[in-house]
């Protein structure tokens, strides 16, 4: 019978294996599949199988011999999955002992794990030809084991491992055992993975949720036993403990200590291999992550400190033999960037700012890297002996001279370490060694800003930044840290640092000799991030210290060679930036129109205009002149012949008619905006000019060679600018029929031929967006005409919106179309006035025939709105027939599969099945049934209610009424709520009183009102009260309280309706006050009723609901 088993067991695990292979080498899902459904069925989650796997392939045994039936890669793939297989099982899954077999098989299956890796790793030969996947894998399940069984069932995990790899007693590593060593580190790299910083694992899904806690308190607990702490099995105790193991001797401080001995012995080797630095480097590394959280005293280790000190001045020359530079770092100069980073982990630990002044004293890092980059600092101040100790050399000034990975390493650490010093120095600059130690810092993040490099200049922006910042608020205190040094009149010490961080500013603004502005590239995009972090800096300077950067631009524009258009593009450019961007630091807002307040900053200006600057050959120089330009036009409408010498370039061949498209499309923009800001009067010269200009380049002649274009969303620029130059410069009406016939004739003609295309329609995306912008561009140039245009203007455009109306009747199923159609009416409203209107309904069916998504009804509640505040009543006929079909439409859009409240009306006679959205799909559904509230409080309230007892949409009326009463009790919206009853409150204003009354609209018909008011008492009134004295309703809630006024309003204009008091006091004090016939029931008292009646105004009716809320409440 034991045979049996045994055969059997031998046969499972022939197929496990075989199945194993067949996944790996064909890659078959299929296959993977059924392994993962045999997995999880399994109850040890096939760990038992596994170890057998390993076990079968020389695993665990004391000399590892290869089988005759399987290849070594075969090994491996059987391997790696097996060790996976473990890692993902539930013996590692931290489960509590109650779900465990009760035979506990898991501690046993774990402890045969733990023996099977640790002998593996013990006696294999040639551990350095193990794969460093497997390698990684092994550390993986040995920090898992630690995980579950440390410190109780596995007491001193990193001892075994040490001694499993023969570590133990080797403080040499140069002696061969770099594999072993390799492993061992990516042990403690799984701690931290795993136990220290864990990744998101979703691979299990509810097992890892359930687990969740218990994995929490695991991880805890071995932090906690690493340190020293005492911990409690299940139970993770909070709050403060001491430790019960002195320091030296935790768990913790021995790994550190390994990982110090290993820098140690390279640091005190001068030949050290590239082998044996790559072990240190994977150790500073490792040593890094710890750092974080280990006990503060042992990161503070002097040795260690100073172990990193010396790796830090250790990095490599950047320069090769015979001076040729080497591009990748040596080892040496990744050990430097990663002890960089240790160090930046120490000072980065959490603490108050006395704590951190003193550690930052202890570490003593700017003085070290002052020695280290051979920077005198502080001539009087006397020479810390630990310099002494720290041999090498890390050029911060000379470029190349260090490898830049190591310089950049260093830059991060001299700005972590800056932030630090400063927010505390702050606290307390009076003292000497703090005061030396800034001192040491500026020099060095100054050093850093001006180094030619983005990676260390940008790595200190944050300290300069944040240096600028001291000096403004503490100016004081700045001028004190040097207060030997003398300073006269403005030459303070604030003013100094200020004056040497603009120069190198401007030194850094400077682009590359072989700069090509393309910003898709991905190291230029990263160089124009750069300067744009540089000109804040510049900014900032500005603000602090106009009166000193001022002379500075003059120096800078007076040392670039004559004449401008020769100057270098670089040196030029950053001269330029200075001017552009001393607006945008100046004080009081806006910049432009204070900096220009400045006689010698105006002067520069104008020089600029004077000079040959628009001749520079490079489009970059060419666009920021012409941004300057813009940003302080008010020079330009101050100097008409500024301005003429200005439009002549920009519409020229310098501008409009330039070459590169980027500058064609950039100078479209700039003429719009020059156009606004220098205003009616300065451009009416140049109008003329200017329009026929914009039309040869909107429409080129066809018979003409090399047609410079645009693209149409720029040329938009251009339709807007001629609008603004024909309706607003004061031109005769007969000029501006004449140029706007001339600019739209082309232009519909252009359209009318794309409609005849016989691709219109096969190709609806392509078309629409060509003729949605032809759209736009009509729109665009109607911006000139806001007020008031000629008759004859109107009849131009009146004729240009005909043509779009051809244009939506052909393409109505392009979203682009109807959005821009949309956008034209609105336009035409402020344009033609009332001569929009007769076309309006005409717009309306083919805008809601195809209206399917939330902007369309965002674009017709629009249109509506401004259709009802401008024409009020006049435009009923317009909208008529369009209320209806927008409604439905709105409440079409959402999902009718779901319901948002109970209760609510669909107008499509659709259905819905009850159930509940999630949050988000509310909040969708809720954007789109507010468009449909808006519109019907608009009609109402601006007295265009007819439409909705019209031929058209007096059947559907009820429907409305039943919408709005819903979105004024049960939307979960307070603004919502007060919109919708304030469609009833002015709906009963309007139709509660006589037609000879002073109402500007006709009473409806009285089935129309008996209908209403039967509504309103019997559904609006009762669900109002009901919603109110519920207990969710807040009356101190700000948005509550708006709800509750515009009811007790709409209370008040009902009471005081022509249906008379007597009707308010049967059918509102009686049914529902005293007789509680609504929904909910709650009585009110006899107090409550008369007080009702006795009321004098809507606020007394709002003071009543308040007191019948206050009575519920006691009751």
């Amino acid at each position: 019978q034991t045979s049996a088993i045994m055969s059997e067991s031998e046969h499972y695990l022939q197929q496990l294996e075989s199945a194993i292979l067949h996944a790996a080498t064909t890659g078959s899902q299929e296959s993977s599949h059924r392994l993962d459904v045999e997995r999880c069925q399994s109850t040890d989650g096939l760990a038992g199988a596994c170890l057998e796997l390993l076990r079968r392939r020389g695993w665990g045994a004391i000399s590892v011999v290869e089988t005759n039936t399987t290849s070594v890669a075969q090994c491996d793939a059987v391997a790696f999955y097996a060790l996976t297989t473990l890692q993902r099982s539930p013996l590692l899954s931290c489960l509590p002992s109650t779900t465990a077999p009760p035979t506990d098989i898991f501690s046993t299956l774990r402890n045969q794990l733990r023996h099977l890796l640790l002998t593996t790793v013990s006696h294999l030969p040639n551990l350095h030809s193990m794969p460093n996947f497997v390698a990684t894998k092994i550390g993986v399940l040995l920090a898992l084991l630690v995980r579950e069984e440390y410190p109780i069932d596995w007491v001193c995990p990193w001892r075994d491992v040490l001694a499993a790899l023969n570590l133990s007693n080797d403080s040499n590593i140069a002696l061969g055992k770099m594999a072993s060593m390799g492993m061992y580190l990516s042990f403690l790299d799984a701690i931290c993975d795993e136990i220290v910083y864990p990744a998101a694992d979703d691979t299990e899904g509810n097992h890892k949720v359930n687990n969740n806690q218990r994995e929490r308190i695991r991880r805890e607990q071995v932090k906690d036993a690493l340190r020293g702490f005492p911990i409690f099995p299940n139970i993770l105790i909070n709050g403060p403990s001491e430790p019960s193991v002195p320091l030296e001797h935790t768990d913790a401080a021995n790994i550190v200590g390994w990982l110090l001995n290993v820098l140690t012995v390279t640091a005190s080797q001068e030949n050290t291999s590239d082998e044996v630095l790559i072990i240190a480097v994977r150790a500073a590394a490792t040593l890094k992550r710890y750092l974080s959280w280990i006990d503060l005293r042992l990161a503070m280790n002097q040795n260690l400190v100073q172990i990193l000190l010396v790796g830090l001045g250790g990095a490599s020359s950047g320069v090769g033999d015979g001076d040729d530079i080497s591009e990748e770092p040596t080892q040496r100069t990744l050990l430097a960037v990663e002890c960089a980073y240790c160090l930046g982990e120490i000072v980065d630990r959490g603490m108050d700012e006395q704590k951190k002044l003193a550690l930052l004293a202890e570490l003593n890092i700017f003085g070290t890297l002052c020695h280290l980059a051979r920077l005198e600092v502080g001539s009087g101040a006397p020479v810390d002996s630990r310099h002494h100790k720290v041999a090498g050399k890390l050029d911060l000034i000379t470029m190349d001279a260090t490898h830049i990975e190591a310089v950049a390493a260093a830059a991060e650490l001299i700005n972590t370490a800056g932030l630090a010093l400063i927010q505390g120095w702050e606290l307390d600059p009076t003292s000497q060694p703090t005061n030396m130690q800034m001192e040491q810092c500026l020099e060095l993040v100054l050093v850093c800003l001006a180094y030619d490099s983005i990676d260390v200049s940008g790595a200190v922006v944050d300290l300069i930044s944040r240096i600028l910042v001291s000096l403004e608020k503490k100016e004081e205190y700045w001028n004190f840290l040097n207060a030997t040094s003398s300073s006269n009149g403005d030459d303070t010490i604030c003013n100094k640092i200020m004056s040497r961080i603009l120069l190198i500013l401007h030194m850094r603004m400077k682009y590359p000799t072989d700069f090509q502005f393309d910003y898709e590239d991905e190291e230029e995009a990263e160089e124009e991030i750069y300067r744009t972090h540089l000109r804040k800096l510049y900014q900032k300077i500005v603000r602090l210290r106009p009166q000193m950067v001022l002379p500075f631009i003059g120096q800078c524009l007076s040392s670039l060679p004559q004449p401008l258009s020769s100057s270098p593009t670089s040196d030029l450019e950053a001269s330029l930036r200075l001017v552009y961007h001393y607006g945008e630091g100046r004080r009081p807002a806006p910049g432009a129109k204070t900096a220009l307040k400045d006689a010698p900053f105006r002067e520069m200006v104008m020089a600029l205009h004077r000079s040959d600057v628009s001749s520079h050959p490079h489009r970059e120089i060419l666009l920021l002149y012409y941004d300057l330009s813009v940003r302080y036009s008010g020079i330009l409408k101050e100097t008409p012949e500024l301005l003429t010498v200005m439009l002549a370039s920009i519409s020229g061949n310098r501008g409009l008619q330039h070459p590169h498209t980027r500058v064609r499309c950039r100078c479209c923009y700039l003429l719009l905006r020059l156009v606004k800001l220098v205003g009616a009067n300065a451009m009416r010269p140049h109008v003329e000019v200017v329009v026929d200009g914009c039309q040869r380049l909107l429409f080129p002649p066809t018979t003409q060679s090399g047609i410079l274009t645009i693209p149409p969303n720029e040329a938009l620029y251009l339709f807007e600018a001629t609008g603004i130059l024909l309706g607003n410069t004061g031109l005769d009406t007969a000029v501006q029929v004449r140029c706007a016939t001339a600019v739209l004739t082309p232009h519909i003609r252009s359209i009318e031929q794309t409609l005849q295309s016989p691709d219109l329609t096969r190709d609806v995306e392509a078309y629409g967006e060509q003729l949605s912008m032809s759209i736009s561009a009509i729109a665009q140039l109607s911006k000139g005409w806001q007020k008031h245009p000629p008759p004859e203007v109107q009849t131009v455009l009146a004729a240009a919106v005909d043509v779009c109306r051809n244009v939506l009747l052909a393409l109505p199923s392009s979203p682009l179309v109807r959005n821009r159609t949309a956008v034209l009416l609105q336009r035409m409203i402020l344009c033609l006035g009332e001569g929009i209107l007769p076309p309006l309904p005409s717009f309306f069916g083919p805008l809601l025939s195809y209206c399917t998504l939330e902007d369309d009804v965002l674009d017709v509640s629009q249109l509506i709105n401004q259709l009802c505040i401008k024409f009020k009543d006049k435009a009923a006929p317009s909208v008529d027939s369009a209320i209806l079909p927008f409604l439905q439409k709105v409440l079409a859009i959402q999902l009718t599969e779901t319901t948002v409240t109970s209760g609510s009306s669909d107008m499509n006679g659709g259905g819905t099945n009850g159930i509940s959205p999630p949050p988000h799909l509310i909040t969708e559904q809720l954007s789109i049934r507010k468009q449909a509230f808006a519109t019907l409080q608009h009609i109402v309230v601006h007295n265009v209610s007819a439409v909705l007892y019209s031929e058209t949409n007096v059947a559907s009326l009820g429907d409305v009424l039943q919408l709005m009463n819903d979105g004024a009790t049960t939307v979960p919206d307070p603004l919502m709520n007060k919109t919708c009853t304030q469609f009833f409150c002015e709906l009963i204003k309007q139709w509660g009183y006589d037609s000879g009354s002073d109402q500007q609209n006709p009473v409806p018909p009285t089935h129309v009102t008996n209908a209403f008011f039967d509504f309103v008492y019997g559904v609006f009134v009762p669900d109002m009260i009901r919603c109110i004295l519920d207990t969710t309703f807040n009356v101190k809630d700000a948005h509550k309280s708006r709800v509750l006024a515009e009811y007790s309003r709409a209370l008040w204009v009902l009471k005081q309706s022509r249906r008379g008091n007597a009707e308010f006091h049967s059918r509102v004090v009686e049914l529902l006050v005293l007789g509680g016939n609504y929904a909910g029931g709650r009585k009110g008292s006899p107090a409550i009723a008369n007080g009702f009646q006795s009321v004098a105004c809507g606020k007394d009716i709002g003071l009543i609901l308040k007191a019948w809320k206050e009575e519920l409440k006691q009751q």
